[in-house]
């Protein structure tokens, strides 16, 4: 990987990890004017001694020579990461207008992604079935015009990464931690498979452990990176608030799904609302707000008994119990059908044995 010498300073800067970035922006000041790594530390003295200390001084003194950044480069070259610092032609621009910008990018996938229009989806790891088949339909029709932006956790950020890759839609992951560190680990498959189609990104180098401060702070990137945000779901305390929260800072766009009041994962959305967001019911909601058409798809072509039971969920969610009584069919022959209904994604399970249309087909 090549790199221009400033580049190659920001990517030293940013080696050292117990460095808190206020102190990196200010060496970072410096770079730009400097002959090498050693003139941006020896410009940087009083600064780094007042505000850091003596010994800090001395650890960046003893590592600005060529060796350790050899070092600091073979790293990401080891772990096929690319250094994409505030200095790169592709540092996004939307995230470069934020507050605080992360120095670098340590990305693994299609770097072009980070200038693409891009729209973010969030919710709450411990989401309610449905929240996740929301999740799934915005991702399915917002993916069609925008690359899609979230996380990497279970639950709606799971759900949104999956769709983009079974629709073939661009995606961005922002990780809390390092490349090689990936939180939770039951998605490391995940992780590689949107890696090697679209793009995966960290602010951290690759050997980083997460940390519990590092999520809400990586949220400001995945909102830094997007002009509109949705969320999906999330309690009264759910960390995908922060992420509304810079959206609504930097002055982007924010989208949330309305929930009843008896539903706490969807208490923070109601809260949003309240605050300004825009409600939204459906995708065409949110393509609408940027003046795009929904692409429709085809209505499901449903077998008798799948209609039959499809009408008996017209008025709401009900138990197997009541769908058996309105359709006149036994469990065993009922259980069937309700599975693959649920494949063609014409239903949702919401609860033990309580089943309910999907919006999505209930607009149809």
């Amino acid at each position: 990987m090549k790199y221009t010498k400033e580049e190659l300073c920001i990517i030293w800067l940013d080696s050292f990890t117990g460095l808190e970035n206020r102190h990196k922006r200010e060496l970072y000041g410096h770079i730009k004017d400097s002959d090498g790594i050693k003139s941006v530390v020896e410009k940087s003295r009083d600064y780094i001694v007042g505000n850091c200390d003596q010994k800090t001084f001395d650890t960046l003194t003893a590592a600005a020579n060529n060796s350790y950044l050899e070092f600091t480069l073979s790293a990401l070259e080891r772990s096929k990461v690319k250094a994409v610092t505030a200095e790169s032609e592709e540092y996004p621009t939307l995230l470069k207008e934020t507050a605080c910008p992360p120095l670098v990018l340590y990305a693994k996938g299609n770097t072009s992604l980070l200038n693409s229009d891009c729209f973010s989806i969030v919710g709450s790891r411990k989401s309610l079935p449905i929240s996740v088949k929301f999740a799934e339909d915005y991702s399915a029709a917002l993916g069609k015009e925008f690359t899609l932006v979230t996380g990497i956790a279970e639950g709606v950020d799971a759900a949104v990464l999956s769709t983009a890759l079974k629709t073939g839609a661009n995606a961005i992951s922002v990780v809390a931690g390092g490349l090689n560190s990936v939180y939770p680990k039951e998605n490391y498959a995940l992780f590689t498979r949107v890696a090697e189609s679209g793009l995966v990104i960290s602010e951290f180098p690759p050997e980083v452990t997460p940390l519990p401060y590092f999520f809400p702070a990586r949220n400001r990137i995945i909102a830094g990176l997007s002009k509109g945000t949705l969320i999906v779901s999330g309690g009264k305390k759910s960390g995908t608030l922060y992420t509304a929260g810079y959206a609504a800072d930097y002055g982007r766009d924010v989208f949330a799904v309305p929930y009843t009041p008896d539903t706490p994962s969807g208490a923070g959305c109601n809260d949003l609302i309240k605050q300004g967001a825009v409600l939204t019911t459906g995708p065409a909601d949110i393509l609408g707000y940027y003046g795009k058409e929904e692409k429709k798809k085809e209505k499901q072509d449903l077998s008798p008994e799948e209609k039959a039971i499809a009408s008996a969920l017209d008025d709401g969610e009900k138990h197997v119990d009541k769908i058996c009584a309105l359709t006149g069919k036994e469990i065993y022959e009922i259980m069937p059908i309700l599975s693959m209904l649920e494949i063609k994604g014409v239903i949702v399970k919401s609860g033990i044995n309580v089943y309910g249309l999907t919006r999505k087909y209930s607009e149809e």
